[in-house]
């Protein structure tokens, strides 16, 4: 084959592959299994077409705003891909992530299971400890439950919070490395309340961390 034909197809093989990463993009958060598109979804209004430009399906006849609806049925009924037991397995597996991530301090990792707000929180709060010297460990010895609390969808925007009962172990050491005692627990039950978000209009499949919360803040 002449080099010219082989560098021809060389182009078009480069172009394709950057054209595929473009409509794909990179995957963020955690997100449900996909499904084929359903007759449920075109009842819903799911059939529009997508604007490259947002990354948003549009909705015929229908803004934002209609797109609204509490609790966790609103949640179910105006998102077709929700399904309970999905999203709570892929709630318990980003919760060892988060945690882990923060005690190392893991930024690239925090940016993509948190809402940019979020991130800046942990953000704060990590270069506070790195400044102090300080360093923490925590050992999550047992998941006992993760249970669905709540959600809504306000403006296209669908959230679900989640309570968290586990066994922990968090040690936080000093710059000498002393057990700093005040703020350490060992083996200890604690009960966290997570809430995620979702734009249900976005082609993108992932929920991010919005919000973290103890029974006694929330």
């Amino acid at each position: 084959m002449p080099f010219v034909d082989i560098l021809i197809f060389a182009i078009i093989a480069v172009f394709l592959a950057l054209r595929l990463r473009s409509i794909l993009g990179s995957r963020d958060g955690f997100e449900q299994p996909q499904r084929p598109f359903q007759d449920s979804d075109r009842v819903n209004g799911a059939a529009g077409t997508a604007d490259n430009d947002s990354n948003v399906i549009q909705m015929p006849g229908q803004s934002a705003g209609a797109l609204s609806a509490s609790g966790l049925d609103g949640v179910r009924r105006l998102d077709t891909t929700f399904r309970d037991d999905e999203f709570t397995n892929g709630a318990a597996a980003v919760f060892p992530m988060v945690l882990q991530a923060y005690a190392d301090g893991d930024m690239v990792q925090l940016k993509r299971l948190l809402s940019f707000d979020l991130h800046e929180e942990f953000s704060e709060a990590i270069r506070q400890r790195d400044e102090d010297g300080d360093r923490l460990n925590i050992k999550i010895d047992e998941l006992k439950s993760v249970e669905l609390l709540d959600g809504q969808v306000v403006d296209a925007i669908a959230s679900v919070t989640v309570q968290y009962i586990s066994i922990q172990t968090r040690e936080l050491f000093d710059k000498d490395n002393i057990l700093i005692e005040d703020e350490s627990e060992i083996s200890a039950e604690m009960t966290d309340i997570w809430v995620f978000e979702r734009d249900i209009q976005s082609n993108d499949p992932n929920w991010k961390l919005v919000e973290t919360q103890t029974p006694e803040s929330a």
